[in-house]
């Protein structure tokens, strides 16, 4: 992946590749809330818009970079390692962000630069809709540094 898939839905100083400790952002590792069962373990995502981060983590945890799910050189949609609980007890014990279904596709869309799927999320997160779901999605972004320009 190179570092402009990212760039028109991040802040400047918080792009793909980036070395948070150069740029002086915060950002973050996240492991999803799904579990599925895959080969008799349970497993998760782990994700972040900052590979560099990502791969620092997955070293820290025990995964090898050779398990890096890259949607450059294979069929996979967003870059990420599948994870299993442990290493997601781990990952969460040095600092990653725990994120609900519409996060992690908020998240997501924001890695992949990929604005129709932040206009999905943003349908769901609408508080004049009956049904809004994802109505914590936009103050959460927003919280991790990626504030979106969501007139209601």
């Amino acid at each position: 992946m190179d570092a402009g898939t990212c760039l028109d839905l991040q802040p400047p100083d918080q792009m793909c590749g980036t070395d948070s400790a150069i740029t002086g952002s915060s950002m973050s590792v996240y492991v999803d809330s799904a579990i599925h069962a895959l080969r008799g373990r349970r497993m998760c995502h782990m994700f972040s818009p900052d590979l560099v981060e990502l791969h620092a983590m997955a070293k820290d945890i025990g995964i090898e970079q050779r398990w890096f799910q890259d949607p450059l050189t294979m069929p996979v949609s967003w870059p990420h390692y599948d994870i299993d609980e442990g290493r997601r007890a781990l990952a969460i014990g040095l600092g990653a962000i725990v994120c609900d279904r519409y996060q992690t596709v908020a998240m997501a869309a924001i890695i992949q630069g990929r604005p129709d799927k932040l206009r999905r999320i943003h349908n769901l997160a609408d508080p004049n809709r009956a049904f809004a779901p994802a109505a914590h999605v936009p103050a959460w972004l927003a919280g991790q540094g990626f504030p979106q320009d969501w007139p209601w």
